[in-house]
């Protein structure tokens, strides 16, 4: 198998603001530790796939079409195989939402010019090796969903459905070395929130901690069911708590901890893939609600949740109603599967993709956009923030109606066919 990797800076040169909270409308105070854009390029007898990985908390669609086109162009390979995540972290710098213009931020040309700076030094170094894949488990991270007298709130909910899989993909060369390390695990990168500094958060500091101990390798974290996942150690006495970077270090060491320990064991499975894709778009179906809703809470509200509320008034009769998710599939063999899907996905909307592709195993990922939380339907009739309150921050002009569970199965069940 041909290999190629390369990282690229993607810390902003200028003063922004932070992403990932409301309430941050300030430019950030420091850079922690730096921001990436990743490649990582594989062909084997004659077929090929990339992952692009980014050390954001989502884009809009726009840049993954220009970079995908771009790579896809530059490796001379199908675009179908090529697959964006964002790492999701909530103390990295400006994102553009699909309901502002790319004029809005001088960022937008930056991540461009980097990612395809990335792709480019990605061509000019390849090696020869073999690929590994283990699923393990970790419990690192919280369901955030509790139900209480005043309906569900995100708080911690430690009986609550957690997503505990560590999928695992390594790849070493010819000499038996390990050169690229991909980790797979749903959880939001939120342990500090009250920070103003920028950070690549836990999933940065992962890729740091393998690096060092495999010397000459390249850690990719690939973010997955992460919509009602958070890290266990911001869960105190009922309540999230914004946590240390001494303590984001000790989550990110017990997740490295745990990924060395199935390296040593030898636990991983040789893999022969033979590349193939298939990109697709799902139409979820939004409830609207009656403009005087909005209206009413544009009156009410802070000047936060105002804007977002005064942004639908403005574009009320251009506003559709359903959201297009970008999805797509990449077989690596018929025993192993990445399925992935726009949008903040919850742990049971994974569980209904991963039922399609049984007895395979997959490695699912969510954040390949920025679009809105997709919820099960369960959770559209449970309400709360990913049930009710996310798609209406997101620009819709309602919740999802439910019905999601059999379109998403149907979409992923008719894509796989065309594999």
């Amino acid at each position: 198998m041909i290999v190629s990797q390369a990282r690229e800076l993607i810390t902003p040169t200028i003063r922004t603001t932070m992403s990932g909270y409301g309430s941050r409308t300030g430019e950030f105070e420091g850079i922690h530790d730096d921001l990436y854009v990743k490649t990582l390029y594989l062909e084997n007898n004659g077929s090929s796939m990339m992952f692009i990985t980014f050390d954001l908390c989502h884009y809009m669609y726009e840049l993954n079409e220009e970079i995908m086109g771009y790579a896809a162009k530059k490796f001379s390979m199908p675009y179908e195989n090529i697959v964006v995540n964002y790492s999701h972290t909530h103390a990295g710098s400006k994102i553009l939402s699909p309901t502002e213009k790319k004029s809005l931020s001088p960022l937008h040309d930056f991540y461009i010019s980097r990612a395809k700076a990335c792709i480019d030094r990605a061509f000019l170094s390849k090696f020869e090796g073999t690929m590994q894949f283990c699923k393990t488990s970790g419990r690192w991270n919280v369901n955030r969903r509790l139900e209480t007298a005043e309906g569900f709130r995100l708080m911690p909910n430690h009986n609550g459905i957690t997503d505990d899989e560590l999928n695992m993909i390594v790849i070493r060369s010819l000499e038996n070395d390990i050169k690229t390390i991909l980790v797979n695990y749903s959880c939001h990168p939120v342990t500090l929130s009250a920070t103003m500094f920028l950070s690549a958060e836990f999933p940065g500091r992962l890729c740091q901690l393998l690096e060092a101990e495999y010397y000459g390798s390249m850690a990719f974290f690939l973010q997955g069911a992460a919509g009602n996942m958070r890290p266990l150690i911001t869960a105190n006495k009922g309540k999230f708590k914004p946590c240390s970077f001494r303590e984001l270090d000790e989550l990110s060491s017990n997740i490295a901890n745990e990924v060395k320990r199935a390296v040593h064991s030898k636990s991983f499975e040789l893999v022969e893939p033979d590349f193939k894709g298939v990109k697709f778009k799902i139409d979820l179906p939004v409830e609207p609600l009656d403009k005087a809703y909005f209206e009413e809470k544009l009156a009410s509200a802070g000047k936060y949740l105002a804007k977002k509320m005064q942004n639908i008034l403005d574009a009320w009769d251009t506003i559709e109603d359903k959201a297009t998710v970008n999805c797509g599939i990449i077989r690596f063999t018929d025993d192993l599967f990445i399925p992935y899907m726009g949008g903040e996905i919850v742990i049971e909307i994974k569980e209904i993709v991963q039922n399609v592709f049984k007895p395979a195993a997959t490695v699912f990922l969510g954040y390949h956009e920025a679009l809105t939380y997709i919820p099960d339907d369960k959770i559209i009739d449970e309400g709360g923030y990913e049930g009710f309150d996310a798609p209406l921050n997101a620009g819709f002009r309602g919740p999802f109606k439910k019905g999601i569970n059999e379109i998403i199965e149907n979409a992923f069940s008719d894509a796989l066919q065309n594999l």
